[in-house]
């Protein structure tokens, strides 16, 4: 056999294995998941939150763990082609529905996984609403969430949280909706007279900072509420009327921003609902 021969037919062994070596790490880390996956599992210490949402609403609580103080929790990532440190995440998601929802979730204030370790730092609060029949007429907003710290300092004293959700309208500048109402959701924390801040600076999300060692059978609800009333989603773009809201014509139609700038003369159109409309949300 000549040596040109030769070479090739090593090349053709070497790229035929290749792939099976390949195959053969994947393999592995996935044998090494599957272990981890087995030897893994929730702490029996919890706290139980209870969302209640209202109609059209759906709600996702997401539980985040870290690695404790002092816990070694790195694991190889065949994306990255080193060692990362390990994080979970426990969702807990409920679809809208078409009536108020009262749900009731337990979060694990600890999480095990090969040897390490991990405890609850934070639960995010989702929101996933819908305005109308169009596939396009929803929103995600990210809601607030509790904050898991393991001194008293500025934690919550209260167990009830609540949130005063708003839509936001706006005319679309997207290529599927260009020139149509679109809504923007937005979640602020509300105090017990359900009164939202009206300085942009001054509002927060629902939520706020929990001590860890006080949460063992505790009970945390969260209320959320949808506001009567709309409001655009970027000052001085529209003007209120007594017949309703008007869009400032700004630059001109094109102008993908609408300023009114002192202008509450000239107006431009827009779509809802397949109509076209001077005035929102009567559509005159």
């Amino acid at each position: 056999m000549n040596n040109t021969l030769f070479s090739r037919s090593v090349k053709s062994i070497f790229f035929l294995a290749f792939p099976l070596m390949g195959a053969c790490s994947w393999a592995g880390q996935m044998a090494k998941d599957s272990v981890d996956g087995v030897a893994s599992k929730y702490g029996s210490e919890h706290f139980t939150l209870i969302a209640i949402i209202p109609p059209n609403f759906g709600f996702t609580s997401k539980a985040q763990y870290s690695p404790k103080d002092g816990e070694s929790c790195q694991v190889y990532s065949p994306g990255l082609g080193g060692s990362v440190t390990r994080q979970q995440q426990k969702s807990n998601k409920t679809p809208a529905k078409s009536t108020e929802q009262t749900i009731s979730t337990e979060i694990p204030l600890e999480y095990q996984i090969a040897g390490c370790s991990m405890a609850l730092t934070r639960v995010d609060y989702e929101v996933n609403a819908t305005y109308g029949t169009d596939a396009w007429d929803h929103d995600l907003e990210h809601a607030g969430g509790l904050a898991i710290v393991d001194n008293e300092l500025n934690t919550v004293e209260s167990s009830e949280q609540r949130g005063l959700c708003t839509w936001l309208f706006q005319i679309s500048t997207a290529k599927a909706k260009k020139g149509e109402i679109e809504k923007i959701l937005s979640c602020n924390s509300a105090d017990e007279n359900w009164q939202v801040p009206e300085s942009k600076p001054a509002r927060r999300k629902p939520g706020g900072v929990a001590e860890r060692s006080k949460l063992p059978g505790r009970t945390i609800k969260l209320i959320l509420r949808q506001a009567t009333t709309e409001r655009p989603s970027i000052d001085d773009t529209w003007q209120k009327l007594p017949e309703g809201w008007k869009p400032c014509l700004g630059r001109g139609v094109d102008d993908p921003y609408g300023f009114c700038r002192g202008n509450t003369k000239d107006f431009r159109t827009f779509k809802l609902n397949g109509r076209e409309c001077t005035v929102y949300p009567n559509c005159n």
